[in-house]
């Protein structure tokens, strides 16, 4: 385990000197948390590796932006930057099904059913089941955030709220997407 003054070491290299090797290692250092924090998002081990993934983008941008000045603990700065990649990977695996259902809507109209067409309406009801079981502005949120592509503070702005309600409703609407999509 690498200490807090070892990862700071690290840290002013990489932002000092632009060492590439310093941040590589940083990163590195600290991969465990996100796979910590990917485990705890993930329904089974296949979504776990993605999740990972997505997770060390987050990772890559906290260190990225980390400012050694303030000299605090960087897995305590990184873990909403990676929990916000994990929300987002979930919500985008939530909006590209409703994409596909979309898409089916179109293709089925005045076409015979293809194969695969019961799973994909299968889909379709279940999301269109979860979007109903949210509060208009969850989905105004979500619909910002997720398909519009804003960060929480450009939907803060334009819904008249603070970046923190947010997050708050993010938080919300997403938890009951996802116990509305998971299986009996």
């Amino acid at each position: 385990m690498t200490s807090t003054f070892q990862t700071l070491d690290l840290l002013s290299r990489y932002h000092r000197a632009n060492d590439r090797t310093a941040r590589e290692r940083a990163i590195e250092q600290n991969l465990p948390l996100v796979k910590a924090l990917a485990r705890r998002f993930s329904r089974s081990p296949d979504q776990t590796e993605d999740l990972v993934q997505d997770g060390a983008i987050g990772l890559i941008n906290a260190v990225d932006r980390f400012d050694t000045a303030r000299g605090d603990d960087l897995g305590a700065y990184a873990v909403p930057t990676i929990v916000g990649e994990l929300r987002r990977h979930q919500a985008r695996r939530i909006l590209t099904a409703s994409a596909g259902a979309v898409a089916f809507d179109e293709e089925m109209s005045g076409v015979a059913v293809a194969d695969g067409a019961l799973g994909r309406s299968e889909t379709r009801l279940a999301l269109r089941g979860a979007f109903r079981g949210l509060t208009r502005r969850e989905r105004e949120v979500v619909a910002l955030r997720f398909y519009r592509d804003l960060t929480q503070q450009r939907v803060a702005e334009e819904l008249g709220l603070s970046q923190a309600q947010v997050s708050r409703t993010l938080s919300t609407a997403l938890a009951k997407l996802r116990s509305s999509l998971v299986e009996p």
